[in-house]
């Protein structure tokens, strides 16, 4: 049958929705349509709610948002769905798909939903290790896995809220870990006695100083004795609540990515923004630059979609 000529992706977080029109061969947006209502608040209105099932519910939403997109000439759309869909506050809970995982993407659990109107949907599993999960990294991955080395190891990283990093070696994802970088940094910031001695500003090359002070003491697992120090120097020594806060940063970061001074494989870092600035200086305070590959944002961005892409090849052949 072969891939169609476009695709309708769905990438439904815990607090936004994204639904795009896409052209299947060059990945082109050709309409698109957002909004601020996550899985985690459509669960809870279903809840309100006693007339309709969880999949109803879900499916309901879903084909109102469908209305938005230009679908005119398309045909019968497929429309795929990873990441927390298929959760169990989704419209259908999967089981996680257990690493390792083919680059391909293959291996991972998925089910064909009928939608009605002449639509289908692919709904993706997450994945899972004997001790940690993950749902919409995974199909991240492997869309990156394009532009990662199809023999060998090397580790692949996703900073966010909850960072993953992927291990891979011979074209499989073996294993990975989260790190809860982004959480703690709020916690911490909005809700903790140090929240007072904290100020975000625009990050400038004036606080890389102090960026990298908190890196080194996070690399050498320092944070727990670190963090009170920032309360401390801000009353004797009166340091800024913005250098306060690029410290933070620079702690966290430097006790997620502490685990790799011990490690020989490249890293590959797939972050865009200020984070992929960030996330740089502190990999390369205390590894090789040779051992650090940087993916560019524009193939960041496009990640899911190959990813979906690449699943959806594997059911419609």
């Amino acid at each position: 049958m072969g891939l169609p000529k476009n695709f309708i992706s769905c990438d439904w977080g815990t607090s936004n929705f994204r639904l795009r029109l896409v052209e299947t061969h060059s990945l082109k947006i050709l309409s698109e349509t957002r909004s601020d209502l996550g899985i985690k608040k459509c669960y809870q209105l279903y809840k309100q709610q006693k007339e309709l099932s969880q999949q109803a519910f879900f499916s309901n939403y879903l084909l109102a948002q469908l209305e938005k997109l230009d679908l005119q000439a398309v045909g019968k759309p497929y429309l795929v769905s990873s990441g927390m869909l298929s959760s169990s506050i989704g419209m259908q809970e999967l089981e996680y798909c257990k690493l390792p995982i083919a680059f391909s993407g293959e291996d991972l659990i998925s089910n064909w939903i009928p939608m009605g109107k002449d639509l289908d949907l692919l709904l993706i599993s997450g994945a899972r290790t004997d001790s940690d999960v993950m749902r919409g990294e995974e199909i991240q991955a492997i869309g990156l896995s394009d532009y990662l080395p199809k023999s060998g190891r090397g580790i692949l990283l996703l900073p966010g809220t909850h960072s993953k990093h992927i291990q891979f070696n011979d074209g499989q994802f073996m294993d990975f870990t989260t790190y809860m970088t982004g959480e703690l940094f709020e916690v911490i910031g909005k809700h903790s006695i140090l929240s007072a001695s904290l100020e975000e500003l625009p990050w400038s090359p004036l606080f890389k100083d102090i960026f990298l002070k908190g890196v080194k003491q996070g690399v050498d697992n320092q944070q727990m004795a670190s963090l009170f120090s920032i309360r401390a120097n801000s009353l004797i020594h009166e340091t800024s609540s913005s250098e306060n806060y690029y410290f933070l940063s620079g702690l966290l970061i430097g006790a997620e990515l502490s685990h790799l001074k011990d490690r020989k494989e490249t890293v590959y870092l797939a972050v865009t923004g200020i984070q992929n600035e960030l996330y740089q200086l502190a990999l390369k305070s205390f590894l090789a630059e040779a051992r650090i590959v940087c993916f560019e944002p524009q193939i960041i961005d496009k990640a899911l979609l190959i990813g979906q892409r690449k699943i959806l090849e594997t059911h419609v052949k």
